[in-house]
């Protein structure tokens, strides 16, 4: 595999994606992960058949001639090449499949096709599309999270046959049902009972939180008896900080940073609603989470919280950057406490239903499989 994912290098990384890797390499003979990184990383094992690697690049310019330099020592005529994006990581695995005649997955985990938002987002952008559209004609296969990617590459003539919607599995779907009851006392006490509207995610352009700002200025007018949580870390922080102080909403939003995966779980516990503002989101596994602790969630219609969310059932979908929706869907909740607890529960019978963790892996190695037999 070739990854972006830097918690893999660390040993006490957030979230559950070192779990995830363990539960793959069941399946296999050996698994050995490379991360584009700067120098200062160690090579890291996590299990008896599961190595992580660092490209330890100079400069972002090098990771995917890194990545190949350090694959090369590693590959037989057995292996298969994942790639976790249709860009540099995908590029590299492209290099590897030319030299050693092996076979190519490349994994879509975002919305990049047809995506205006996307493309405003970096002025590289459109590069790394000409780039995506090359490498897909170079795969063997493409995993795709939802069913709209898939219909968005079929639609621009990719073959049906290459392409597979396997979600990212939530591995620890047990862990979610266990909380510490004291700490999620202590944390609707630290809010004074306020009913906590939560957000999960990295603090990035396209997650779009000043539209949640915006919608939160209405919210807290119909009802002031909430607050917003907001955990995660990015490069926006600062300037999303500097704006909650300029829309006066320093009593109503905390940023409470990245949490381990045992204390986000109480934060689920104690929370009312998730919600998710997104301009793109490719699927929404923090809507997953949600839904396993019987929380609703109200998301902008983005491809990946159409494929999680039944609009009216599970929690809402509103139009992508439409305040006023936004604010009136999260005040519908906040005023309706039957509501939100029976979308909760809805939404813990339908993610259970739909997206049972060994059922993806099982089908996740049965396309890896499918392609090794090609080569």
């Amino acid at each position: 595999m070739i990854s972006l994912d830097k918690n893999l290098l660390e040993a006490d990384s957030i979230g559950d994606v070192v779990e995830r890797h363990k539960e793959y390499a069941q399946y296999i003979d050996k698994l050995d992960i490379i991360i584009f990184s700067k120098k200062g990383f160690a090579e890291r094992k996590i299990n008896a058949k599961s190595n992580v690697y660092s490209t330890n690049s100079l400069f972002n310019i090098f990771y995917a001639w890194d990545a190949y330099k350090v694959a090369r020592p590693l590959i037989s005529p057995d292996t298969l090449i994942v790639c976790q994006d249709p860009f540099l990581t995908g590029l590299a695995g492209w290099f590897l499949k030319r030299k050693f005649k092996i076979p190519l997955l490349i994994h879509f985990h975002g919305d990049f096709w047809q995506n205006p938002y996307w493309l405003e987002e970096k002025w590289y952008n459109r590069i790394l599309l000409w780039l995506s559209k090359f490498l897909v004609k170079q795969t063997d296969g493409l995993r795709v999270v939802s069913f709209g990617i898939k219909q968005k590459l079929i639609k621009a003539g990719v073959p049906e046959n290459k392409i597979r919607v396997i979600p990212t599995p939530t591995v620890n779907l047990e862990k979610f049902q266990k909380y510490d009851l004291a700490e999620v006392k202590e944390i609707k006490e630290q809010y004074h009972s306020r009913k906590i509207i939560l957000y999960v995610g990295r603090l990035a352009k396209e997650k779009n939180l000043p539209l949640l700002f915006k919608a939160a200025k209405k919210v807290v007018l119909d009802y002031p008896q909430c607050i917003f949580l907001i955990i995660g870390q990015g490069k926006e922080e600062k300037k999303l900080k500097l704006q909650v102080l300029n829309y006066g909403l320093k009593d109503y939003i905390k940023f409470l940073g990245p949490l381990k995966h045992e204390d986000l779980v109480n934060y689920y516990q104690a929370g009312y609603a998730l919600v998710l503002p997104s301009f793109s989101e490719s699927f929404g596994k923090v809507l997953l989470e949600a839904g396993l602790t019987q929380k609703p969630a109200v998301a902008t219609a983005t491809t990946g919280a159409k494929e999680i969310i039944i609009d009216g059932r599970t929690g809402f979908l509103v139009p992508i950057n439409n305040q006023t929706a936004l604010a009136q869907a999260i005040v519908k909740l906040l005023q309706d406490k039957n509501l939100a607890q029976e979308m909760g529960q809805k939404a813990k019978k339908h993610i259970l239903t739909n997206f049972n963790p060994e059922q993806i892996i099982q089908k996740m190695v049965s396309f890896w499989k499918e392609l090794i037999s090609l080569s």
